[in-house]
């Protein structure tokens, strides 16, 4: 054997010998297949959306949106509603409320998209139930305007 031949075969062991070092095993689990106990039932459920929901609104009147509670789904806690747009505002309503009353004091002047949203357990949401709102003023008359799709 030729000294060429011995340098390859002693770096051919040693990339072997660091090989066999470098991977040991050892016992593991994986964490997807790790068993675990649960107790208690358990079931899958959404928060069901206002699906009707009207508007009232006119001269020196607040904008007034109502609706009727969403049947079924999970328990409802409670309402959040938003306006976005150039008019802005926000609030949470009690799970039985059925309407809710927005003034110029409250949002300003302009217009927006109102946004409803019924909120169950654990504050999932449902999708939005939405509208439009403005308010304008003429001289000192302020007259407010809505609509639902």
């Amino acid at each position: 054997m030729t000294r060429r031949q011995r340098v390859a075969a002693a770096g051919v062991l040693l990339v072997a010998a660091s090989v066999a070092l470098c991977t040991t095993t050892a016992q593991t689990d994986a964490a997807w297949s790790d068993t675990e106990v649960g107790t208690g039932s358990f079931a899958a459920g959404s928060v069901t959306p206002v699906t009707t929901m009207t508007c009232t609104a006119g001269l020196l009147q607040p904008v007034t949106y109502n609706w009727t509670a969403p049947a079924g789904g999970l328990t409802r806690t409670g309402y959040r509603w938003t306006v976005t747009g150039a008019l802005s505002g926000s609030g949470t309503l009690a799970p039985a409320a059925t309407s809710v009353t927005l003034s110029t004091g409250l949002l300003g002047l302009g217009s927006g998209t109102f946004s409803l949203y019924a909120v169950g357990p654990g504050g999932w949401e449902s999708t939005a139930k939405t509208g439009t709102l403005s308010f304008a003023t003429v001289v000192l008359d302020v007259l407010s305007s809505c609509s639902v799709p």
